[in-house]
């Protein structure tokens, strides 16, 4: 089979090449906040998982931080999402250096509400630790 009629394919990727050059290495500026952004939300969810198995409420601990990967609506940012059971936050570091946080929201229902950040600070710090603590308050209740 001739490869002429994946031509277009090859021109298209070409053509995103050279619209999205500069991408990778900012692609690589917002990975460093993702991950603080992350390591954050880790170290707010270990506190609420020890206190809760210290407490008897081993049920309540099935809590989710996932990796940082691309992000599922923009080429040029990074996603880390944060689920207990239906409710989820996503965290997206945009390649700019702001942050927007997502939700938390249930799964399969509207997103939102969102609020966009800049990418490091006291201010992204606190509205993360609330957006978290809304997520266990949620999925947590019954």
């Amino acid at each position: 089979m001739s490869d002429a009629p994946y031509e277009r394919f090859r021109s298209l990727a070409r053509e995103l090449a050279e619209r999205d050059r500069e991408i990778p290495a900012s692609i690589e500026a917002a990975r460093s906040l993702a991950l603080e952004v992350r390591a954050r939300a880790l170290e707010a969810l270990e506190a609420f998982r020890t206190e809760a198995l210290a407490s008897g409420v081993p049920h309540l601990t099935h809590l989710e931080v996932g990796p940082v990967e691309p992000d599922d609506k923009h080429v040029d940012a990074l996603q880390v999402m944060i689920r207990r059971g239906r409710w989820e936050l996503v965290c997206v570091a945009k390649s700019r250096g702001a942050v927007t946080l997502v939700g938390p929201y249930r799964r399969g229902k509207k997103e939102g509400p969102c609020v966009t950040l800049d990418g490091r600070g006291d201010e992204l710090d606190r509205t993360l630790d609330e957006r978290l603590f809304e997520l266990l308050q949620e999925a947590c209740a019954r």
